[in-house]
């Protein structure tokens, strides 16, 4: 009697809480955003921790090799990294920065020169009537124009103001990241003890499993989106090279570098490099259209779902699901994070079924004597 009771009672307080959550589902979600952004270092630095523990772990390894001092490999590893990375953005500005402000130069000229050739048309034609043009030009003078200028005017401080919150955020993500991978083991000991306080042995171990099955799946899902990338950026510099398109150097770096966005990045290449070769001519871009497009083909239907979803364990239509619900859910983000995260509930479910089947078929097999074992 005392367990039926009790039962109700959770079963009724599970649901006053859910009725409440409902009822202010706006100002929960408004304090739930605010919280974010109060802590968003935290979080950034804790999520620049977790990608970059893989690369660190490496390098420590590849220290302890050549026997390098157990108490400086850690700084070591954290510096290389932190070099490793202004050395690649430093590089890609060195190669793009010339590249981009050379066609930014051109498309001004072919946007200056369609403009001309626009304009040349409408004073000539007869379609429109010089009072007609007159009327549309005052109107765009005295509205869209001026209201745009003051819009931006207005907003100017205020877009200065959030640019300077924004770099002092990520400044304070990056000391949160250091000090979050100088010191993870002391971070891992004091969470086991809080858990070894709170929860049975059992529950520990478990936990314990499931963050080796988190650090595993994230690990080789790195890895296979890097080989993904370069590949990507080879077969779109090997495609340029070979129908002779220019900036194939270019548009081949900034590809492998966009296909790190699941199925979307090779879109946002795509118009890129349509963009870059339609300064030499719209012809280019039409092939470099077709390009993309084989390109996108073999990437999207065997290379991504290959690579990427064969390497953490997930078939190739739970990985265009993640993809697809992480975009829906949290943009780009979401479709990058959502495929180590469905591959890690995959390989979860996957070990629970297969356990309760086993556990299902031993008393069967003592019983009935003979039964395959792959049942």
């Amino acid at each position: 009697m005392d367990k039926i009771r009790k039962d109700w009672a959770v079963m009724i307080a599970l649901a006053a809480v859910s009725l409440l959550v409902v009822l202010n589902f706006s100002a929960i979600l408004t304090w739930i955003s605010e919280f974010i952004g109060m802590m968003f270092p935290l979080i950034l630095g804790m999520i620049l921790a977790f990608v970059l523990n893989v690369p660190m772990k490496r390098i420590e390894q590849v220290l302890e090799k050549i026997n390098f001092p157990q108490k400086l490999r850690r700084s070591v590893a954290i510096l290389s990294i932190i070099v490793i990375l202004l050395l690649i953005i430093s590089l890609l500005i060195w190669i793009i920065a010339p590249m981009i402000a050379k066609t930014v130069s051109q498309l001004g000229d072919s946007v200056n020169h369609l403009l001309f050739v626009v304009a040349d048309f409408v004073q000539h034609s007869k379609l429109m009537q010089s009072s007609e043009v007159s009327q549309i030009t005052d109107s765009l003078s005295q509205s869209n124009i001026v209201s745009s200028v003051i819009t931006f005017l207005g907003g100017f401080t205020t877009n200065i103001s959030g640019l300077f919150s924004n770099v002092f955020s990520v400044i304070m993500g990056i000391f949160f990241m250091i000090n979050i991978l100088a010191s993870k083991e002391m971070l891992a000991r004091l969470t086991l003890r809080i858990l070894n306080v709170v929860l049975p042995k059992d529950k520990i171990e478990h936990i314990t499993y499931v963050g080796e099955v988190i650090m595993d799946t994230y690990d080789r899902f790195l890895m296979s989106q890097i080989i993904e990338a370069g590949i990507v950026g080879v077969m779109i510099f090997a495609g340029y090279s070979l129908v002779g398109l220019p900036y194939a150097g270019l548009v081949g770096v900034l590809s492998g570098v966009l296909s790190f966005i699941p199925y979307i990045g090779p879109f946002m290449a795509c118009g890129i490099g349509m963009l870059f070769t339609f300064t030499e001519s719209p012809i280019q871009a039409l092939i470099s259209l077709v390009v993309f497009m084989i390109v996108q083909i073999v990437e999207g239907n065997v290379v991504y779902p290959k690579v990427v979803g064969s390497s953490v364990g997930l078939p190739t239509v739970l990985t265009l699901a993640a993809a697809l619900i992480g975009g829906n859910l949290f943009g780009l983000v979401g479709m990058i994070f959502f495929i180590p995260i469905f591959a890690v509930i995959y390989r979860l479910v996957k070990e629970w079924v297969e356990k309760h089947e086993q556990e299902q078929a031993a008393p069967v097999v003592a019983v009935g004597g003979i039964i395959d074992e792959e049942n």
